[in-house]
């Protein structure tokens, strides 16, 4: 019989059936291991419980804009790549304590550049992974979950998205959190990030951070959540550090309030409202006004409904003073954010929310989109909306309208693939950011040239 395991969605990962006489060395082999085996092992060691899975990513795009072309010997105003993302993942369940560690680990994640790969020194520094780049395999996910009573811990490496994706989307951190339930409606979580330790002995460009929060189902339509983040107060000063040496890290002493209501409005639609509310920063740059030294609030408005095969949705999306929003909160646009951290967009081009608290710094998306179910599986979206940009930086702002069009066909359980495509028209007050995965573009600035990206994607989960 084939070997077989299930990830945490029940799914069988299965090998290929050997042959007769293949399976029957396996069988003598397997009842000779299992008299050995049984007279080792442990009561607690059959106790453990162990689930596998996998994710592939593929990805090929191409970007395109006057813009990008700035006249520079072998310069062009197109970039066309391809990528993949490999990642195992690993979870282990001591039954008689409930007591497990979930692991996943990227084998790879990089754009592709050929066959010639100096692992000592990257060749490709484009990655899925903005946060972990290079050839070499390397931790996606590592934490224990330790329950007691109703309480649950976890340290270590660990995933986060929170608000929608609104203040951050797929993101990974160091942390030891804590899940209080409260009752079956009330849930606190506290918990504690090191997002920067670069230097020993150098206490500035510590990074490090608390959050207290709370959930709640409000009503049997409605939740609400809210938390306090709080960084740690290392450092008061310039940067950089006038003494030299390490780098601030610069949101020193900075408080955080984010929050969200979501609930439905009867039957017909679901509405979500959320905001991200910086301030009280230690760090300055004798530039300008940064590092959410002053308010910096961003917030959004979502509206999203069925109506038989048709969905649709509607939203407002602003960032004032240089209010933070996340690079993987889902504008309507596939140029705009939509670049989870650790599962890069090639097509995301412009970040909105940002500039981290830079004052009279104004941005606004309004959009809207419709999807057409034409199958269970098979959907096309399009979306339409405008960005308007007041950049103080260089005294400008202007108004974009986009378009994006995405084909989307779930083959099955376990694989999908999209094709996506998208138009930004020119802004003389915006500044494209790029992705992970295109990598630094030529020139920021695209005052006079619209900004178009296609994406053709597969994904398979087990």
């Amino acid at each position: 019989m084939a070997f077989k395991w299930t990830d945490k969605q029940n799914t069988p990962l299965t090998t290929s059936i050997p042959s007769n006489r293949l399976r029957k060395s396996i069988k003598a082999a397997a009842i000779g291991s299992a008299i050995g085996l049984g007279t080792l092992m442990s009561s607690s060691a059959m106790a453990l419980k162990t689930d596998f899975g996998m994710e592939y990513r593929a990805t090929a795009f191409g970007v395109t804009s006057d813009a990008f072309d700035t006249g520079a010997a072998g310069t062009s105003d197109t970039d066309t790549g391809f990528g993949h993302l490999i990642r195992v993942k690993a979870n282990f369940l001591d039954e008689d304590t409930g007591i497990s560690v979930y692991t996943s680990i990227e084998m790879a994640g990089d754009r592709w550049v050929g066959d010639s790969h100096d692992a000592s020194s990257p060749a490709n520094p484009q990655a899925f992974n903005n946060g972990s780049r290079g050839d070499n395999v390397r931790l996606d996910l590592g934490y224990v979950q330790i329950p007691v009573g109703h309480t649950i811990f976890r340290v270590g490496r660990q995933a986060t998205s929170y608000n929608n994706c609104f203040l951050v989307c797929d993101d990974r951190r160091d942390r030891v959190l804590m899940i209080q339930p409260l009752n079956k409606k009330t849930t606190l979580v506290a918990l504690y990030d090191r997002r920067q330790d670069s230097t020993p002995f150098a206490n500035q460009d510590n990074g490090d951070m608390t959050t207290l929060g709370i959930t709640s189902k409000i009503t049997d339509n409605w939740n609400a959540g809210l938390v306090w983040v709080q960084w740690m107060n290392n450092y008061e000063g310039m940067t950089p550090h006038p003494g030299g040496g390490a780098a601030p890290y610069v949101l020193n002493n900075v408080t955080l309030f984010s929050g969200y209501v979501s609930g439905g409005i009867g039957d017909v639609a679901k509405a979500t409202v959320g905001f991200n509310y910086f301030t009280n920063g230690n760090v300055e740059n004798g530039v300008d006004d940064q590092y959410f030294t002053d308010d910096a609030p961003s917030g959004y408005l979502r509206l999203e409904g069925d109506a038989g095969v048709l969905g649709w949705g509607l939203q407002y999306i602003m960032s004032k003073d240089g209010g933070l929003i996340s690079p993987g909160f889902d504008t309507y646009s596939s140029l705009i954010n939509n670049n989870p951290d650790s599962t890069a967009s090639p097509t995301s081009m412009y970040r909105m929310g940002g500039t981290l608290g830079v004052k009279g710094y104004d941005e606004e998306v309004i959009a809207g989109k419709l999807t057409w179910n034409v199958t269970p599986k098979f959907a096309v979206t399009g979306a339409v909306g405008q960005l308007s940009v007041d950049n103080p930086t260089i005294n400008a702002d202007d108004d974009s309208m986009f378009y994006d069009l995405q084909f989307s066909y779930q083959v099955n359980k376990t694989l999908r693939t999209w094709l996506s495509v998208g138009m930004l028209e020119e802004n003389k007050a915006g500044m494209l950011s790029s992705n992970s995965l295109v990598g630094p573009v030529p020139s920021a600035a695209f005052a006079d040239d619209d900004v178009k990206a296609a994406s053709l994607n597969m994904t398979v989960n087990f």
